[in-house]
């Protein structure tokens, strides 16, 4: 069976408003803390070493390595990116599990930095690496068997579920599905709702450049605010780091191009149930520096002002001067003083379904949105799979539009949340959920 390729973002340096995504299923062989000397194998072990070397991996480097399918939907720049900014920053890395057959394998990592986190690694008949994927520690566990398992292991999780699952138009599972919840980077899709509609009415062109500047420059996730003030970027590669790898600095760049309103006009045409939820828009820097840049007076202000009094919050902002970095995050959980989006399952449910239209006019929209699937499903069952999730202290959330294979669409939304940050093993174990549902629902 082909598998697609997967790079997804992990907080292993306690990052804020990834892409999360759970990974697949361990093969069932051997548990040991060492790399064993088999062509998957030989391949892990040459990218924890690249992780761990003194020098930053390049490009260069995982061109030879990984196969022209890998490369055709994750270019060798972006996973060298990726690998710097986000996993070398842990080290050193150590193993300290591996299961794996001949081609595919799971090698648990532990860093200085952050939480324990799965490699998940296949290679090809050529032995060059097919699929990579990085994401949170999940232990061995029984796949849920039907709808009503789901439902009932979401409902266990230890976190307040919203969820929607529909397919065409019969839902299949419903819980809160129209009560507001924060979204994590979920929002990031209004985003590309506002963006396709200016591209559409040719406000806007895919090869427009971008600028990244130290006044719009957020935190990770991403790669963009890694960028040298000046740098300038097609809307295009913008758009599709936003989704498939979350980045924050293009996704506040998207929204400096388009302008606060716009977005906020997309939010209302995208069919939410309560658009004045998410006035004013918040960009992620904005949302990073309310929360930990120190401002009190502001912080107060915004959780217990109206629309009004938020616009004025975020004027007063733009006065002062952005001075925090990763290490300035605890563990505060942000929506519990406002500061997040908000929108139930059903508005997301409905805002995939629109976003669809526009990928049926705009391959750009429509690789966006497929360039990072969430879970590993079977692609003869599921050929298309478009997929948005997020995190912040104190939420998680995941949102899949996805076509199966004898034409129905399945739609899954859901978004937990917490007054308290997130255990990975929750994390993982609701992504595992979600991918319970695509092989129940395979047909």
């Amino acid at each position: 069976m082909r598998k697609k390729t997967i790079i997804a973002i992990i907080a292993v340096a306690g990052l804020l408003l990834t892409a999360c995504a759970a990974k697949s299923e361990a093969p069932e062989d051997s548990d040991s803390t060492s790399i064993p000397s088999t062509p998957v194998g030989d391949a892990a072990q040459w990218v924890l070493d690249e992780m761990n070397a003194d020098d930053d991996t390049t490009a260069t480097a995982w061109e030879s390595r990984l196969s022209a399918q890998f490369q055709a939907e994750v270019g060798a720049e972006d996973v060298a990116s990726l690998i710097n900014t986000q996993i070398r920053p842990a080290r050193p890395l150590e193993v300290t599990a591996y299961r794996g057959t001949e081609t595919e394998a799971v090698v648990t990592v532990a860093g200085a930095l952050g939480e324990p986190f799965d490699l998940s690694i296949s290679i090809d008949d050529d032995q060059l690496i097919g699929g990579l994927f990085l994401g949170p520690v999940t232990p061995q566990r029984t796949p849920a068997v039907s709808n009503d398992d789901v439902a009932e292991r979401l409902g266990a999780l230890p976190l307040t579920a919203r969820v929607l699952v529909q397919i065409d138009d019969e839902t299949i599972m419903s819980i809160d599905e129209k009560a507001p919840a924060p979204l994590g980077s979920v929002f990031k899709l209004y985003v590309l709702e506002a963006l396709a509609e200016a591209v559409s009415a040719g406000d806007i062109s895919w090869n427009d450049n971008i600028t990244v500047t130290d006044a719009v420059r957020s935190l990770p996730s991403g790669d963009l605010q890694n960028l040298p003030d000046g740098t300038d970027v097609t809307v295009q590669d913008a758009a599709t780091k936003m989704i498939a790898i979350s980045d924050n600095t293009a996704t506040d760049m998207l929204v400096e191009l388009l302008g606060r309103e716009a977005v906020e006009h997309a939010v209302e045409a995208g069919n939410h149930h309560e658009p004045e939820l998410m006035h004013p828009f918040l960009t992620t820097r904005e949302m990073f520096d309310l929360v930990w840049g120190g401002h009190v007076d502001l912080q107060d202000a915004w959780a217990d002002g109206d629309e009004s009094v938020r616009r004025e919050v975020l004027e007063v902002l733009r006065t002062r001067e952005f001075q925090i970095d990763v290490d300035d995050i605890d563990e505060r959980v942000a929506w519990q003083y406002g500061l997040e989006w908000f929108a139930s399952a059903q508005d997301i449910a409905e805002l995939h379904a629109i976003l669809a239209q526009h990928g049926d006019a705009d391959p750009v929209i429509r690789t966006a949105l497929s360039e990072n699937p969430g879970v590993v499903v079977d692609p003869a069952a599921w050929p298309s799979v478009s997929y948005k999730g997020g995190s912040n202290l104190g939420v998680i959330t995941g949102s899949w539009r996805a076509v199966r294979a004898d034409g129905s669409i399945m739609t899954v939304v859901v978004l937990g949340s917490d007054a308290e940050p997130i255990d990975a093993e929750t994390e993982a174990e609701l992504f595992a959920i979600a991918s319970d549902l695509f092989a129940i629902n395979a047909g």
